[in-house]
This record gives C-alpha cells, structure tokens and sequence, in this order.
C-alpha cells in the first residue's frame, strides 16, 4: 500500500470488495485491448493475440503436469474451474462424465462481445486442456458473443468427439 503522509487517510476499502472491482477492471481493460488490436490490425491482429494466449496456455500446462503429472478429464475440468473462479465467473459444471466435462458460465467475465476475439482469447484454454492431457479436447459449444445466453466450455475425450461437428469459432 502507499504511504500517506501523516494526517492524511484515504477510505479504507475491504480487500474482497477491492479484488473484485480491480479485477473486473482488468478483465474489460484486456478486452479493449484485444479489440484494439484486432481494429488496428485485423486478423493479424486476431492471429497475435490467438498466438500469445496460446503459449501463455502451455507454460501453464507445463506448470501443472510438472506439479500434478498425468491428469485426467476430471482433474483438468477441475483444473479449469480454478482458472474461472480466479476470473471470479459464476456457474456450474453441468456435465461430469469420462467422455465430457461441461462448465456452464452464464455471464463472460471479459466481457466479449466479438466472438472472433472470444475464439482468439480462449486459444489459451485450448492449450492448456491439450498440454494437460493430449487426449481431450475443447471447445466452445456456446457463446454469449455468437448471441447464445450462455457459455458452454466443453471438455471431450478425443475419441468421442469425432463425431461431433461443432462450430467453435
């Protein structure tokens, strides 16, 4: 904290109520950003940010396999449930089998409102669910930006999302 000269005092804010108003700062602030770039610069731009979230994902997934080792769907659902509640998102995990993990958000933290930034951002947690475990994949099933009420982030085994035909850009 700053240190005030003597008599001088400023309105003592409770840290919770200080980390959430900071942190939701931050969170639009990166989303200007993002969006910036992407103006300035178009899918340059897009491709820039898609290529620093990714890297940022597998020093993550490098962190953790070398702290937890081998995870499965359900450790890395778990995994990413901690990297939400650090962005402080509500929801719920609304799939919880071997073959699929669903975490329902119903409000984006950024917020985003381009999907193509959306996409862009989340390269991150691409790379992070494949560093973590080559045999999963994820997706975005639904996404407040593309107009949907909610966002769907979707962990699959490999295998059994073959089939699938999701859009998820």
């Amino acid at each position: 904290m700053i240190k005030l000269p003597p008599g001088i005092e400023v309105e003592t804010i409770p840290l919770e109520k200080r980390y959430k108003s900071n942190l939701r700062g931050l969170l639009i602030r990166i989303r200007k950003l993002y969006e910036a770039i992407e103006d300035r610069f178009g899918e340059d731009g897009l491709d820039l940010i898609a290529e620093v979230s990714m890297e940022y994902g597998q020093e993550i997934a490098d962190r953790v396999k070398a702290r937890e080792g081998e995870m499965d769907i359900h450790a890395v659902g778990l995994f990413l449930v901690k990297v939400f509640n650090g962005m402080r998102s509500k929801g719920e995990i609304t799939e919880w089998t071997d073959q699929r993990v669903c975490i329902m958000v119903p409000e984006c933290p950024y917020p985003f409102t381009r999907p193509q930034t959306c996409k862009a951002h989340t390269s991150m947690e691409e790379a992070l669910v494949k560093g973590l475990n080559p045999e999963l994949d994820y997706v975005i099933e639904k996404c407040i930006p593309k107009g949907d009420s909610e966002c769907w982030h979707v962990l699959r085994d490999v295998e059994s999302g073959k089939n699938l035909s999701v859009d998820n850009s």
